[in-house]
């Protein structure tokens, strides 16, 4: 399936205001942002519009989950200031939504109004103050949101996507597949099977094998009747895991669950213990894949044309359970005639710790929710004014 945008050029934003939506919702810790990658991801598009002589930009963004409270600590004066560093160039930070001196000016958390959440026509007529001529929609990653920064601007103002978007919507619009796709491989990890249901569901029709790990390959072990000791898994979504089964079987869909996993008594235990599958013991809980599935699921992905991968296959969190997540993303990295896509804010948070660079991948995606609710075919509110 084809997503065909419209195209930023520079007749579109040339001696116009610009109001633009990113996502800058980076990690802070002790007053300092520990990772600018979202920050970085978005530079292109700031070039693009200054190289093109926009008259002014005014910044849009979230931080955290103040939940249309003022939260000092999520304030994105500290984002101003970064922007500011990495451009070369002034960014103004205003605390509202009125109209400073700057070419360049970052305004207050549009979280701290619970207008944005509602979309409501107050919130709309508030941010009409800046006098915007043109609509950039560049945070792919909550592209899945209908809030007034996202959808209710494009109503009055024409929209079009910055280059991070288009650059996503490109990566992953091959992935959107309604027959089988010869050589795909899904890496399916994470905490909760709830949220991927639709996209394991969809994959399980099209793709040629899913690696299943994480804490959702628990309500799959479930499934199948294994026991799992006191793992944490989701009993009201083993009737689901048995239909995605069914599914796969029909389609003929290789469906890969770990053969042995790494156990501990606790997520704070240092003594840790490999068991094959299907004799963990009642008394510990299963937080990693073990060394035979880890050699099991890069067999599988050696022979992938395409790989797709969201989620961690452990709990990354804890040194002793970060080794299974470390070698697939190294296998996945080695791959070099394979198309490979990672997303999600766990998955990115892995590339980093484990200090492997996007460079060695086809595309590492900046959206988690977005990226899988695309994936699966849904109309995503912040693309549909995009579209060409």
């Amino acid at each position: 399936m084809c997503v065909k945008l419209k195209k930023l050029t520079p007749e579109v934003v040339r001696d116009k205001i610009v109001v633009i939506r990113v996502d800058f919702n980076v990690p802070v810790k002790s007053g300092s942002i520990v990772d600018n990658t979202r920050i970085m991801a978005a530079l292109p598009t700031f070039q693009f519009l200054l190289e093109n002589k926009v008259k002014r930009i005014h910044v849009l963004t979230h931080l955290g989950r103040p939940n249309g409270q003022v939260v000092d600590d999520l304030s994105t004066n500290i984002l101003a200031s970064e922007l500011e560093r990495l451009l070369g160039e002034t960014v103004e930070f205003q605390k509202d939504f009125t109209v400073g001196s700057e070419r360049i000016q970052m305004h207050e958390n549009v979280r701290f109004w619970a207008g944005n959440k509602d979309n409501s026509p107050e919130f709309l007529k508030k941010l009409s103050h800046l006098g915007g001529e043109v609509f950039v929609m560049d945070a792919f990653a909550v592209a899945h949101r209908e809030e007034a920064s996202i959808t209710g601007l494009p109503s009055f103002l024409p929209a079009y996507p910055g280059l991070l978007v288009t650059k996503e919507v490109d990566a992953l619009s091959p992935f959107m597949i309604e027959e089988t796709m010869s050589g795909l491989c899904i890496v399916m990890g994470g905490a909760k099977l709830k949220t991927k249901i639709p996209v394991l569901t969809h994959f399980a029709q099209f793709a040629e094998h899913m690696f299943l790990g994480g804490a959702l390959a628990n309500t799959f072990r479930m499934a199948q009747g294994y026991e799992i000791g006191k793992s944490f898994y989701e009993e009201e979504y083993i009737d689901t895991a048995r239909e995605i089964f069914d599914i796969a079987k029909e389609h003929n869909t290789h469906i890969h669950l770990p053969i042995d996993v790494v156990c501990a008594e606790d997520e704070e235990s240092s003594q840790v213990e490999v068991f094959d599958v299907e004799k963990v013991s009642q008394s510990m809980s299963i937080f990693d894949i073990g060394p035979k599935a880890i050699r099991q699921f890069c067999e599988g992905l050696r022979n992938a044309r395409s790989i797709l991968w969201n989620g961690p296959v452990g709990m990354i969190e804890k040194p002793a359970f970060e080794e299974g997540t470390r070698a697939i993303l190294t296998c996945i990295a080695e791959q070099k005639s394979a198309k490979t896509v990672l997303g999600g804010g766990d998955t990115l948070k892995a590339l980093h710790a484990f200090g492997v660079s996007e460079s060695r991948f086809s595309h590492v995606s900046t959206g988690g929710g977005a990226m899988l609710e695309f994936l699966e075919g849904k109309d995503l509110p912040g693309i549909t004014p995009l579209l060409a």
